[in-house]
């Protein structure tokens, strides 16, 4: 229709029509996890061996003995602890052991930070995850002191005094980090996708815990497949390398449309008739309760929020009350019975309502209550970077006229943006914090926010565009037991952010 035409624009065009017609495909694409893999090499290694795998998990170390972002300290313990763990298990060369002796060193002077850090920076179950992982490390000869821990064992002790008056079930969310939980009996615990809460760490502690159950022969190969499938959707191709989470279809069908509706892209003739196709992923993960963020797991607000944007954006009917059943006294929970809310879920869940005509003033004065005196937003509990945050409360309350709010935020993103028109909230540059920072900009600027948007914008555009196409590292800020890209959503924000303004400026043949 329009790829005959070699200009980057069509070019880009054409990639996000591609992304687009393949999001929620075989369970969606994600970076492979160093924790999870480690955890699935020590307790249920694949047919294959673990040899390649662990090659893997020691090439991901840093210099520094750890592993993960140096960037982001606080969700570096989960995978660190957990390569150890393995390499100490599974091999007994000096190479190895000189990595588990680094990485060890690394821990304990890193460990002070646990006695002041903030609840909401925590990587996703690190207060159920790294006690059971410190506990095991103590039963195979590795000490760690537990003594600069005590906050998150006493953490992880109120929350088992909560779970044990909620029934665990399968595809919820407890589950996701059963393999922390302690209780590893040999019951039918699988959901929809043949896993135990979509992880397949949990998955691997529970095939471990069902050896010797022939009455469970189906449920275990089912979960065998289930690993295999979780490790094509890293696209690594060595076995064992698995990401911490599989599938992410609801996920990806919701947020990509998401960041297509803000560049005014979700109506492109080049994408109409794949507006169907993705309505029909929606109503096949949508329940009565709302969509989870999986296939067919706990629903959560922040993927039923953004489903019901997309719902109303292409004219098809939503009930707003399977939003407002998250709604817990002046906030909404992302799931039920969660220690610390979300101002990411929050954000999406004012924006939706407000859509709908529904305005939830209390919500609203949270979001606005959890500003910086700098106008920021801190960074979130799914997210690691204030400047994603920022964006989605922007775009959230654009739409409840909470001026004095949001032109504190725009002053904020403009101080940010680093002297090459750039964004990033590290020292590093991000091709994925930039978009994220021109989409808001662009809200702004159509808002008459009385800010000077433009040279910014475009000294932004022109970077962006500079390293939009280069080979490149996936971008790892998104936070769940550790760091990962959603490789599908990322590169539809990257795409949007340049056809909102490559198009302002050439025009398309569609």
């Amino acid at each position: 229709m329009f790829h005959h035409i070699q200009t980057p624009i069509h070019s880009h065009l054409q990639e996000l029509r591609n992304l687009v017609k393949n999001l929620g495909r075989n369970g969606g694409q994600i970076s492979p996890s160093v924790y999870d893999t480690a955890q699935l090499l020590r307790l249920y290694p694949p047919c294959q061996g673990s040899n390649a795998g662990l090659d893997w998990v020691a090439a991901q170390q840093q210099a520094d003995g750890g592993w993960g972002n140096p960037e982001t300290p606080i969700a570096r313990h989960v995978p660190t602890l957990a390569a150890v763990l393995a390499l100490h298990t599974l091999r007994r060369d000096r190479a190895s052991q000189e990595r588990v002796k680094a990485g060890l060193a690394f821990l304990r002077s890193q460990a002070d930070q646990w006695a002041d850090v903030h609840y909401d920076l925590l990587p996703i179950a690190v207060e159920m995850i790294l006690p059971c992982l410190i506990d095991e490390a103590s039963r195979v000869g590795l000490h760690l002191d537990r003594s600069p821990y005590r906050w998150l064992f006493q953490v992880k002790a109120k929350k088992q005094q909560l779970l044990t008056k909620i029934q665990i079930a399968p595809a919820t969310a407890p589950m996701h980090s059963w393999e922390a939980l302690g209780n590893h009996a040999p019951l039918k615990l699988l959901d929809r996708p043949n896993s135990i809460g979509h992880s397949p760490a949990a998955t691997a502690q529970w095939l471990k815990s069902t050896q010797g159950h022939p009455e469970l022969a189906a449920e275990r190969a089912a979960a065998e497949k289930y690993l295999l499938n979780a490790a094509a959707a890293t696209g690594v191709d060595i076995p064992g390398v698995v990401p911490y989470v599989w599938p992410i279809t609801g996920f990806e069908i919701t947020y990509a449309p998401f960041a297509l509706l803000h560049a005014d892209l979700l109506h492109h003739p080049a994408l109409a008739d794949l507006l169907k196709p993705l309505l029909a992923w929606h109503d096949a993960n949508q329940t009565e309760l709302g969509m989870s963020s999986g296939f067919h797991f706990a629903p959560d607000v922040d993927v039923t929020a953004l489903s019901a944007v997309f719902r109303q954006a292409i004219g098809q009917p939503f009930s707003v009350e399977t939003i407002l059943r998250f709604q817990n006294g002046d906030h909404f929970c992302t799931y039920p019975h969660e220690l610390n809310p979300s101002v990411f879920s929050n954000a999406h869940a004012v924006y939706a309502l407000t859509k709908a005509g529904h305005r939830t003033p209390a919500a609203e004065q949270y979001l606005k209550e959890r500003q910086l005196a700098n106008g920021r937003w801190m960074s979130d509990k799914w997210h690691t970077s204030w400047i994603y945050t920022t964006a989605e409360v922007i775009y959230a309350l654009a739409q409840c006229d909470a001026v004095a709010e949001i032109h504190k935020a725009g002053v904020a993103l403009l101080n940010a943006q680093k002297p090459d028109g750039s964004w990033g909230s590290s020292s590093h540059s991000t091709r994925a914090e930039t978009s994220v920072a021109l989409m808001a900009l662009r809200t702004l600027q159509k808002g008459a926010c009385g800010l000077q948007l433009d040279a910014p914008i475009v000294r932004g555009t022109q970077w962006l565009c500079a390293h939009a196409d280069i080979a490149h590292q996936p971008e790892q800020l998104w936070l769940g037991k550790e760091l990962y890209s959603p490789y599908r959503v990322d590169r539809v924000y990257e795409l949007s952010a340049l056809l909102a303004f490559e198009s302002e400026r050439e025009e398309v043949i569609a």
